[in-house]
């Protein structure tokens, strides 16, 4: 099987591995007005309605959290890190084709990682929403394309675009 890595965007105005739901919600509000206000024309944009976004955000990553505790996870943190399978053009163009940071999932242990079919905030309201899933199960549906990630890939984008990974545990990017 192919090596599998995950893929972090990261606007040139920022530093890179940062989540605005680490900090407290005064900060975070702060913090998504200066981003709005100087990056109008990049994915901050989204936070010019920081309210709306902000309370979608926390109710995914309360979802994503549970979930990912009944299938045996073991997140470090209540608001997990944002990567992408194998990476996305349209992400990394959507953050001005700023900072990227991969890391192979080779070593990352199952109960750290977890992963949804498209972005778990835009897809949580959907029917098509799919539950989230572990490291085993990307491989259980990677053998249906005898190990492919490609083929595997392009099979999903019509309805998904990419594969979001969440990864709860910053051991492996320090």
């Amino acid at each position: 099987m192919q090596e599998l890595f995950i893929i972090s965007y990261c606007h040139p105005n920022c530093a890179p591995l940062h989540s605005i739901t680490r900090l407290s919600e005064t900060e975070a509000y702060q913090k998504a007005k200066d981003l709005a206000e100087k990056n109008q024309d990049t994915a901050f944009g989204r936070f010019a309605d920081f309210h709306n976004y902000y309370s979608r955000r926390i109710r995914t990553e309360k979802w994503l959290y549970g979930q990912f505790i009944q299938l045996g996870g073991q997140p470090a943190t209540e608001h997990p890190l944002y990567f992408i399978l194998h990476g996305s053009k349209f992400l990394d163009d959507w953050f001005s084709n700023g900072k990227i940071t991969k890391l192979s999932i080779n070593n990352i242990d199952t109960r750290h990682i977890s992963f949804t079919f498209g972005d778990s905030m835009a897809k949580m309201d959907k029917p098509e929403r799919e539950d989230l899933f572990l490291k085993e199960d990307l491989f259980k549906y990677l053998n249906d394309y005898n190990g492919n990630i490609n083929q595997f890939l392009d099979s999903i984008k019509e309805q998904y675009i990419y594969i979001e990974a969440q990864l709860w545990n910053d051991t492996y990017i320090y």
